[in-house]
């Protein structure tokens, strides 16, 4: 029934959703002084840096997706400067319903997923200052629409996106009021529940107790009309009898947020570390809401064309699907001077790479050693973290399938865009954030004792494997279901190991994941991506689960 529905729905070229132009173009400078050219290379088609594959294996369709792009932003930045001046294709008066009562600073990007024509994006790369990297891959469920919405706007939207304190606002009050139910409860809360999320909570709280305690100092001066000189921040402690200039209340519930973020950026004490974060944050929950307007307004068409007067009927035919979602977003903090390049899969670059995740896709790092390492966890109800958020605002819903699997109500995932008809009920699309250094050893090392460096790094939880890590792997829970972590790790190594450099590269390696997965009877769609770093092919050969892994063939084929 869901396949007849998409294909009414996007016989309207009026909602139907479009492939955006996501810059996928970077600049590679020559290194040759006596030939100072640069020349334009498609991230897509070069198989040696980055490879995907996907199947839909045991399923009649593919409802996983996957987006790469290298986004044109500065990640200090609040506010996008838009040269994009084609705005032909948009009727400005024509405000999709479900925003008919907000005040977007973004109204542009919401009336983007309205529009017919494709936006128009300079031909050219990023400036090397402005180069982000973007990786995302998106395991759809109940139909297509949500992963494909994902995939055409997810990363223009972060690309795009302005951050300001009415977007914030506007934001709760969507959920708050159009969702309602736990985020009407979570809207108390909302500045509380970002700054926790995105790790940043100490950054802030020193700023606002430097602030207070300046305040309450100069209020001890005029009463008692003699000056007292700070030497140490720390040498003071509130004074209760004293009134505080920033309640730390107003803080949690957002209404003092962005002015004391505006204020940090303005006195050099919020840097690209902390504002990044809250784009990504932001920019998932603003995508949440361009969906599920879109998927509701095509909903209440889709009533009136179809004239069904059966509720039954209707509601088997009405558009409600989700999709999870673990992208990754990486770029250089520490480089040679003399390199025009310093791209994060070059040997002498130390990168940020920045996690935001949402469901039981998953993201793993290969270490040096050739060693797996899970960054991402699976938001199931039998996460800790999960239940306990969940179980304080939707208690009972939490319950234990035929299987003795632990499911929210019939959800598998507590975390995931769109799924309208649990979205009050705690389905989140809010991302669990982290963070990570990669890159050359050694320059991490010099990056971590930098003392400019240290405090940020603490405060933000900013964590690495040593250096010198080998890839990156982006892949669905069709692959991780079948699969261990290390399994995959040793199938794209063992591969390279076997074939070479041409034969083995990252494309290819994604492949033989894929087909390994459809080899041993996997029954659910199946992506994967692998990412190149600078330590791609230096991995000891060693397959680690070689054994283990011939064995499963083995039974496979005694069993058949």
């Amino acid at each position: 029934m869901i396949r007849i529905v998409n294909k009414e729905i996007f016989k309207s070229s009026k909602i139907k959703i479009l492939n955006r132009k996501i810059s996928q173009h970077l600049t590679i400078d020559s290194t040759n002084s006596k030939s100072p050219i640069n020349f334009q290379v498609n991230l897509l088609k070069v198989p040696s840096n980055f490879g995907y594959y996907s199947g839909r294996v045991n399923r009649p369709y593919n409802e996983d997706r996957w987006q790469t792009s290298i986004l044109d932003l500065r990640p200090e930045t609040l506010k996008i400067d838009d040269n994009d001046n084609n705005d032909n294709d948009i009727n400005n008066d024509d405000i999709m319903e479900g925003f008919s009562n907000f005040d977007f600073d973004n109204k542009k990007l919401v009336l983007e997923s309205r529009r017919i024509k494709e936006p128009i994006y300079n031909l050219n790369s990023p400036p090397i200052d402005r180069t982000l990297f973007s990786f995302g891959i998106f395991d759809g469920h109940g139909g297509i629409e949500c992963s494909n919405y994902l995939k055409n706007h997810l990363f223009e939207n972060i690309e795009k996106f302005n951050l300001t304190n009415k977007s914030f606002i506007e934001i709760n009050k969507f959920f708050n009021l159009k969702i309602s139910g736990y985020w009407k409860r979570l809207g108390r809360k909302f500045g509380d529940v970002m700054i926790n999320e995105c790790n940043i909570e100490n950054v802030i709280k020193k700023y606002v107790d430097k602030i207070n305690r300046e305040h309450q100092i100069k209020i001890k001066e005029q009463d008692e009309g003699e000056g007292e000189v700070v030497n140490d921040d720390n040498d003071h402690d509130y004074d209760d009898d004293v009134e505080q200039l920033i309640d730390w209340e107003d803080i949690r519930n957002g209404k003092e947020l962005w002015n004391i973020i505006e204020m940090m950026i303005k006195d050099n004490k919020l840097s690209h570390w902390e504002i990044f974060k809250i784009r990504i944050w932001l920019s998932y929950l603003f995508t949440d809401i361009q969906f599920l307007t879109w998927e509701n307004e095509n909903n209440q068409i889709l009533k009136k064309k179809l004239k069904i007067k059966e509720p039954k009927e209707i509601q088997e035919r009405l558009i409600n699907s989700g999709s999870t979602c673990t992208s990754c977003f990486i770029y250089a903090v520490d480089w040679n001077k003399e390199d025009r390049n310093h791209y994060f899969y070059q040997d002498n670059v130390v990168s940020r790479l920045l996690i935001g995740h949402i469901g039981d896709t998953r993201l793993i790092i290969c270490d040096k050693f050739g060693i797996g390492h899970s960054l991402t966890k699976d938001h199931h109800p039998s996460n800790p973290i999960e239940a306990k958020r969940l179980r304080k605002f939707s208690s009972g819903l939490i319950m234990t399938d035929s299987f003795g699997e632990e499911r929210f109500l019939n959800f598998a995932n507590t975390r995931s865009f769109g799924d309208l008809s649990a979205k009050d009920l705690g389905i989140s699309s809010e991302p669990e954030i982290s963070d990570y250094l990669i890159g050359n050893s050694n320059m991490i090392k010099n990056f971590k004792n930098n003392l400019n460096n240290k405090e940020i790094l603490k405060d933000n939880k900013i964590l690495d494997f040593g250096g010198d890590e080998s890839f990156i792997v982006l892949i669905s829970d069709g692959v991780t279901n079948n699969l261990s972590d290390q399994e995959i790790v040793d199938i794209i190594k063992t591969n390279y190991n076997n074939k070479g450099i041409d034969k083995g590269n990252p494309s290819k390696c994604a492949e033989e994941v894929i087909e390994f997965v459809e080899c041993i009877g996997g029954d659910d769609n199946a992506t994967c991506l692998v990412i190149r770093l600078g330590g791609w092919g230096k991995w000891p050969i060693e397959d680690i689960t070689g054994k283990l892994r011939e064995e499963r063939m083995m039974d496979i084929r005694y069993n058949r």
